[in-house]
């Protein structure tokens, strides 16, 4: 007999009294990148392993994170429009690993809550293995094969129909993303250097609200580090197809960043600085479903930081091209009260052309040109409060903060279009040319004794005035959190969560706002480690108690799952 809501609520209740004991809990998400299906201090919608809006309480504006640029993501994957690390292609430490999960279905879990006859077939897997060697005169060799096919069965009926075959390098579940990759590396005191070449499988999310396949055959990717220095250049053959509509095209891309850090001297002053750019350089051919201007576009920034009397702190970042400019900054006031208590104020902004300047800036759909790339310019101004004081093992803590914002990126809808289960839109990018005022608040309590002990309670809230209509996404009000990590006897980690966020809306993607209910959910990890060996043996439950739930148009149900990993670190 299925349990009832109430009960399950119950549950919940019950958990947070008998679990959350021993800050930030480390539970594991499937794979780098996936942070936000653990994460619990904003909004963070899932669409699948390649698509999610996150945005965390307090960032100000109205964006998602991934579509902000920042010298910080210069090794970031651009996914058309948005960054994200997943697939990640940054070499493990010396390693051998092998992982596995599954979106239960038809298991144990489910025999309390649905009567035979309702039981759901088993879903889909993760599946991921590889090995970094360790270093031999410097060299080292690394390979990597990885898929989740999580968050893929929803969707897949409408997404088969544009592909030749499974789209995946084992089984048939059309998961999100399918990689594989090997290559080698040189690491010394001065140098770490690697050059990494595979196959992959990809669905990119678009602002139709397309998931559009790319098969990447081959890419390849460079990257060293010497001294100061960071180069980052990558070569990729995109193949896009669309068997259902007899379309298909190819795209060479080219793209990497030169990224200089002033060193030691600077360490000893002041004034810091770094300075860099960001290149991409496209050709395309036949039927490619996004454009770039010129098919080239090149990005030099510099940062600077100011440090003075170690009370104030000036952050500075501006880059320009010929198209677009953006300027990130923040000044930062530390009071100290007394020994173990200090206040910042500080204050920030972020102004520019366009969030991201290396995104695309047009989308193909049915003979529309979409515009990526608005007129116009936004700003965002914030300014905060934040304290914390600790006494012996205890930290307490709030956070507040007011920010207002102009000329925010949104969408322009003109059409939607139904496509079986899926719903595609037609439009531009667009500017909300009206001023959006939010307040925010978030405080904590935090338990630290060392490596044995930790926990931390947090609850937070925003209140945003403005078109909220014209938002793509109505940000979640509140949020609470309840997060413990402990290690008993040196060798027993467990990690866990319990965390309440109330609802979001989606707003431009379907005629009528899709609403995401809050929910409370529960995520752990339990790990036996034998460190003496190296060996670690990994176990995660994500999304436990919660309601199975859309949290994105055309995405599918976010549900509970298990992830277990072996590794042995050399």
């Amino acid at each position: 007999m299925k349990l009832s809501c109430l009960l399950r609520r119950i549950i919940a209740v019950l958990c947070v009294a008998l679990l959350v004991s021993p800050a930030f809990a480390l539970v594991e998400p499937e794979t780098e990148g996936m942070d936000a299906v653990t994460r619990d201090d904003g909004t963070f919608l899932v669409g699948g392993p390649t698509y999610a809006f996150d945005r965390i309480n307090g960032a100000g504006g109205i964006h998602s994170e991934s579509e902000l640029w920042t010298p910080g993501k210069l090794r970031e994957r651009l996914l058309f429009n948005r960054l994200s690390v997943t697939p990640s292609w940054t070499p493990h430490e010396p390693s051998v690993w092998l992982r596995t999960g599954n979106e239960l279905g038809d298991m144990i879990y489910h025999d309390p809550l649905y009567d035979t006859e309702e039981r759901p077939d088993n879903r889909t897997p993760l599946l991921e293995g590889g090995f970094r060697t360790p270093s031999f005169m410097g060299f080292w060799a690394t390979a990597r094969l990885f898929q989740v096919d999580h968050y893929s069965d929803e969707n897949s009926r409408a997404r088969r129909r544009q592909v030749s075959d499974e789209f995946s390098f084992f089984g048939a579940n059309w998961p999100m993303f399918s990689t594989l990759y090997g290559g080698l590396g040189f690491t010394n005191d001065f140098i770490d250097a690697s050059v990494l070449a595979g196959e992959e499988y990809l669905w990119i999310f678009g602002e139709s609200s397309r998931w559009i396949p790319v098969f990447y055959s081959p890419r390849v990717e460079a990257r060293a580090d010497i001294g100061n220095l960071e180069v980052t250049l990558a070569y990729e053959n995109a193949e896009y197809q669309n068997v259902k509509k007899k379309e298909s095209g190819t795209r060479t891309e080219v793209n990497g960043s030169v990224y200089y850090k002033c060193g030691s001297f600077c360490k000893e002053q002041t004034y810091w600085f770094a300075a860099g750019a960001q290149f991409r350089k496209v050709e395309d051919e036949g039927t490619v479903y996004f454009g770039l201007e010129d098919d080239y576009v090149a990005w030099p920034f510099v940062q600077m930081q100011i440090n003075l009397l170690d009370r104030i702190t000036l952050d500075a970042m501006i880059g320009a091209n010929n198209r677009d400019w953006l300027l990130q900054d923040s000044l930062e006031l530390k009071i100290p009260i007394m020994a173990g208590l200090g206040v910042v104020v500080g204050e920030k902004n972020i102004a520019g052309t366009r969030l991201n300047p290396l995104a695309d800036t047009e989308e193909f759909f049915d003979g529309d040109t979409m515009n990526l790339a608005p007129n116009g310019s936004m700003q965002l101004h914030e300014l905060y409060l934040m304290g914390e004081d600790s006494v012996s093992v205890f930290r307490l803590g709030a956070r507040a903060a007011g920010w207002v914002e102009y000329g925010a990126e949104s969408f322009d809808t003109t059409e939607f279009v139904k496509d079986d289960k899926l719903l595609y839109r037609h439009g531009d990018v667009s500017r909300i040319n009206e001023w959006i005022e939010g307040v925010t608040g978030k405080a904590w309590f935090a338990i630290d004794y060392g490596k044995m002990f930790s926990f931390t309670a947090m609850g937070g809230f925003e209140r945003i005035w403005g078109p909220t209509r014209e938002f793509e996404v109505t940000p979640a009000e509140y949020f609470a959190s309840f997060e413990g990590d402990w290690l008993l006897g040196g060798s027993i980690r467990i990690a866990h969560s319990i965390n309440y966020r109330s609802d979001a809306r989606w707003n431009l993607r379907s005629s009528n706002p899709m609403v995401i209910k809050g929910d409370w959910y529960w995520n752990a990890t339990f790990e036996q480690q034998f460190p003496k060996y190296g060996l670690y043996l990994t176990g995660s439950l994500l999304h436990v108690l919660a309601d199975e739930a859309l949290q994105a148009p055309n995405g599918s149900y976010d549900r509970l799952r298990f992830i277990c990993t072996v590794r042995k670190t050399f």
